[in-house]
């Protein structure tokens, strides 16, 4: 069961909160004169927010690839740096994402801001996206799921 979006759905879709797992350059064949290339993320896409009136709340979260098509201008500035701490690698979580129109046709400036770490950012210009759910997502009290629910929920032979 999959369920894709693309970038027609994108004011009604959020990404807020969303961890990012993996991140992907898929390029072209330029030896072939292929100079295309997506952005893909990897995420686990907050499906459902469940809150209660006491305060506590209930994700339904899925595994999810989001791919920016024909990507270009890429800028990425993440730091994970805190002082006096060490700095492990984790998953990214994203705040938002913004789309402005940009100068050639039919493409648009994307920018992911991210709330971890703090202050980073992800631009590039894309002409749209794609975004597949890969399952219908398990209810949690995380906003992310673990390695091996991912696992679970992902088909198989998918990393």
């Amino acid at each position: 069961m999959a369920i894709t979006y693309t970038h027609d759905a994108f004011d009604r879709l959020s990404w807020h909160d969303c961890h990012v797992w993996r991140l992907e350059l898929r390029s072209g064949d330029p030896e072939r004169q292929d100079w295309t290339a997506d952005l893909v993320l990897d995420l686990d896409y907050i499906v459902e927010w469940l809150c209660h009136p006491d305060g506590t709340c209930r994700f339904r979260v899925a595994p999810a690839t989001l791919a920016f098509h024909q990507a270009g201008d890429l800028r990425i500035g993440i730091d994970w740096r805190l002082p006096g701490q060490p700095a492990w690698l984790h998953e990214l979580s994203i705040d938002s994402i913004v789309r402005e129109p940009a100068p050639s046709p039919n493409f648009h400036h994307w920018t992911i801001r991210l709330n971890w770490p703090r202050g980073g950012l992800i631009a590039f210009t894309a002409s749209g996206f794609t975004q597949v759910l890969h399952s219908e997502g398990l209810l949690t009290d995380r906003q992310k799921l673990t390695p091996s629910e991912r696992a679970g929920l992902l088909a198989p032979g998918r990393p």
